[in-house]
């Protein structure tokens, strides 16, 4: 029973200091509260209010300051005691421990302190802006001052650089100065809002012209001055270069000269209307006309220049050009007497002699222009290039189909020598089979012998024709080269076969009486060697057995036959 009552005890106490540390915290809370709200009373927002009045504000203006004050003394007569009672009476519930209801009285109390230190700072700011725009209007009056004397001064000290724009932009520094004569009187009645609306229209419009009054001049410069003196020169230089013995191909100078007058006077007209962009693209234009108009006649003084240059090394080029087509078509026809020239290139010397002419037949033309005074050099130029481009490349293809057929003579005699190897390769294969004394050779072999033989023959036959296709000989030249490379090879293989089995046959004779297998070995190697005259087949039926009773035999022969054949080789 005593543990119990101790426990509660315990318990009570614990619940005790709890409260006593929140009752703390929340008499802290009320208490920076309460510091808060006095601080807010103590704010300066009574000077500032005192202070504004006496702007002597009128319209707008006056009618927020009204209620910026209006808001004001609500705050101090009414919202402010009323957060008092709200606290004090937080306050003594706290004390006697109703902690609850004392922490729902200081939430409402913060909240509404918060949005009374929100709007108190909204009404301060307003107020500064009021006092704000009552200093930047009462400088701005002095600043505009300046800036519309200082207008004033340069529209009458420079009027003659404006042109017929001048009496528009008097006509527009006029309407602002009558604005800011309006801007004065709303700035001293008060009414600092309407007078900021003004304000704001008369940078914008001092911007405009200040902005009007700087390209102006510049524009009206060129359509004054710039303009005329470059028709002008454009004129005299379009005279002068027709009575030294230019020409146009497309003479459109004295109409484009009457064109850009009227452009001029269009945009004259424009720039007194104060019309900038209009006048901008209106000149534009102009510049690009005259440009095109330097352009063409800087095109011919160039042209003439390098005609006059080129034109003897044109005439050389031609010259040389159909001198080489002269000597490539005779030798072309020399040539086509003994061989066949199978790739066009008697057509093509004679292609290139058409285009020679009519290389030349433009440059006699060009040439009697400008001995008539006639020619436009750039036209001609034109020509130069084409021409010297056009010989270029015929040039080089004639000097192509020259080297092609130069070497001509040269592939007949290695043709010649060709055909006269693969006579003596034939005779060679013959010997060798002869020498053997083979009784006999297969099929196929007789064939590929006497398919080679019969093109030989043929290809001695072809080339010792008058008119000959060297393209056609060669491509014969290659296949039997291939051909014969096969029947040597084919050719080897049975003299290597045949001498390597009647080796082994004799060598066999040592076995045969005491071994039936090399016996019948013997027998089925002959029969292939005599009868087939397959002596591959013979070579490895013989080989084999003779293996399989003295390994390494076949080896040791092959290997001296080969040793011997290479030394005689090296005889040879």
């Amino acid at each position: 029973m005593i543990v119990i009552v101790s426990a509660i005890l315990v318990v009570a106490v614990i619940i005790m200091l709890i409260l006593v540390v929140y009752q703390k915290s929340v008499l802290k809370k009320i208490q920076d509260t309460i510091n808060k709200k006095d601080t807010l009373s103590k704010a300066p927002i009574g000077d500032n209010i005192e202070a504004t009045s006496k702007l002597n504000l009128t319209g707008d203006s006056f009618n927020q300051f009204n209620d910026y004050k209006e808001k004001y003394e609500k705050i101090i007569n009414d919202d402010l005691p009323s957060i008092n009672v709200a606290l004090k009476d937080s306050n003594s519930n706290a004390k006697t421990f109703s902690l609850l209801q004392a922490n729902s009285l200081l939430s409402e109390a913060v909240n509404s302190l918060n949005e009374i230190e929100d709007s108190m700072g909204k009404i301060d700011d307003g107020l500064n802006q009021l006092k704000d725009l009552d200093e930047q209007h009462t400088r701005a009056i002095d600043e505009l001052d300046k800036q519309i004397k200082n207008l004033n001064k340069n529209i009458l000290s420079k009027n003659y650089s404006y042109g017929p724009s001048s009496d528009k932009i008097e006509d527009e520094l006029s309407n602002i100065k009558s604005e800011y004569q309006e801007f004065i009187k709303t700035v001293e009645s008060g009414d600092q809002y309407t007078a900021d609306d003004i304000l704001n229209s008369l940078v914008k419009k001092i911007e405009i012209i200040e902005s009007l009054m700087k390209e102006t001049p510049k524009l009206y410069l060129s359509l004054s001055k710039d303009f005329p003196k470059q028709i002008d020169e454009i004129d005299r230089g379009h005279r002068t270069m027709i009575e030294t013995d230019y020409n146009f191909s497309d003479d459109n100078i004295d109409e484009n000269i009457e064109i850009i007058k009227s452009s001029i006077n269009k945009s004259i007209s424009l720039l007194s209307n104060l019309k900038i962009d209009d006048v901008k693209q209106e000149n534009y234009k102009i510049e690009k006309t005259i440009d095109s108009m330097y352009e063409m006649m800087e095109k011919e003084v160039i042209a003439k220049r390098k005609v006059r240059k080129n034109i003897k090394l044109v005439y050389d080029y031609i010259y040389h050009a159909r001198h080489q087509n002269h000597m490539l078509i005779a030798e072309l026809d020399q040539l086509s007497k003994n061989y066949t020239l199978e790739h066009d290139e008697i057509k093509k010397a004679k292609l290139f002699s058409q285009q020679i002419h009519q290389i030349e037949s433009i440059y006699n033309n060009d040439y009697q222009l400008i001995m008539d005074k006639k020619a436009v050099y750039s036209e001609v130029q034109s020509h130069q290039q084409d021409s010297k481009k056009q010989l270029s490349a015929i040039e080089k293809e004639q000097k192509d189909i020259n080297d092609s057929v130069a070497d001509l003579n040269e592939e007949e005699n290695t043709a010649r020598e060709a055909i006269q190897k693969f006579d003596f390769q034939l005779l060679n294969i013959r010997r060798k089979i002869d020498n053997l004394n083979l009784p006999g050779l297969q099929d196929d072999f007789i064939e590929k012998y006497n398919y080679s033989y019969k093109k030989v023959s043929e290809l001695g036959s072809t080339i010792n024709q008058v008119k000959i296709s060297m393209d056609e000989i060669n491509k014969k030249l290659a296949t039997m080269d291939k051909a014969m490379e096969e029947l040597i090879s084919d050719t080897e293989d049975i003299v290597d076969n045949a001498i390597l089995a009647e080796r082994l046959m004799q060598y066999a004779n040592r076995y045969r009486n005491n071994n039936e297998e090399v016996n019948a070995a013997c027998a089925e190697a002959k029969n292939h060697f005599d009868n087939d005259f397959d002596y591959e087949k013979s070579l490895k039926i013989i080989s084999s057995a003779i293996e399989n009773v003295d390994s390494g035999a076949f080896n040791r022969i092959k290997k001296e036959y080969y040793q011997n054949k290479q030394n005689e080789s090296k005889k040879d």
